[in-house]
């Protein structure tokens, strides 16, 4: 029998970043103004922008909380502050060929909400939200439990419907993830579900 854990341990059927992160990434230069910086991200409808060097490598980011801490709370005149001077350095990055889950674990060890997607000459190649992250992951979660199923069918015997062998996945009465499911009357139930079929 087949013990499922989660279809996020399966590097095949996990995305790669580089399938939902937006692609259309405005980067401007350290001398830029935090003023500029501000209309831009008005005028695109984003939450940050990304700071380059004359080769177009990432060298910072400004978010809306950059500006927020750095102009607006300190009363600077934004159209004197550079964006080298209130830009968060270094940048955190992730090569575009690695995976939706890897970009989640660096985005939570490093508590930011915005992620730059390079290539391997770290040109920037687009960014990932935690937005971005929230509109496919329930997707996921789904494609996840069909998957599960799947393996279910596949490996239950027909000829030995009720067992005790030991599953993980979803229960099918209380929907709450247990490693402990079991087999009865063709559903698969946690431990405390089980005791009241």
């Amino acid at each position: 029998m087949t013990n499922v854990k989660s279809i996020f341990d399966k590097t095949e059927f996990d995305m790669k970043i580089s399938e939902i992160m937006t692609k259309q990434v405005i980067s401007i230069t350290p001398q830029t103004s935090a003023e500029v910086c501000a209309k831009l991200m008005i005028e695109h409808r984003i939450g940050s922008v990304v700071v380059v060097d004359e080769d177009g490598v990432t060298i910072g980011i400004i978010t809306k909380e950059n500006l927020i801490r750095h102009v607006i709370a300190q009363k600077a005149f934004a159209e004197q502050i550079k964006a080298s001077e209130i830009m968060s350095y270094p940048v955190i990055t992730i090569d575009k060929k690695l995976t939706l889950t890897e970009a989640m674990e660096k985005m939570f060890k490093e508590s930011i909400r915005h992620l730059v997607i390079t290539d391997s000459d770290g040109k920037v190649k687009g960014i990932c939200t935690d937005t971005d992250i929230f509109k496919v992951v329930p997707q996921l979660i789904f494609l996840e439990q069909e998957y599960i199923k799947l393996i279910r069918e596949r490996d239950v015997d027909e000829n030995d419907k009720e067992h005790t062998n030991k599953f993980a996945g979803y229960c099918d009465d209380c929907r709450v993830y247990s490693d402990e499911l079991i087999y009865i009357d063709g559903i698969y139930a946690c431990p405390t579900c089980s005791v009241e079929q």
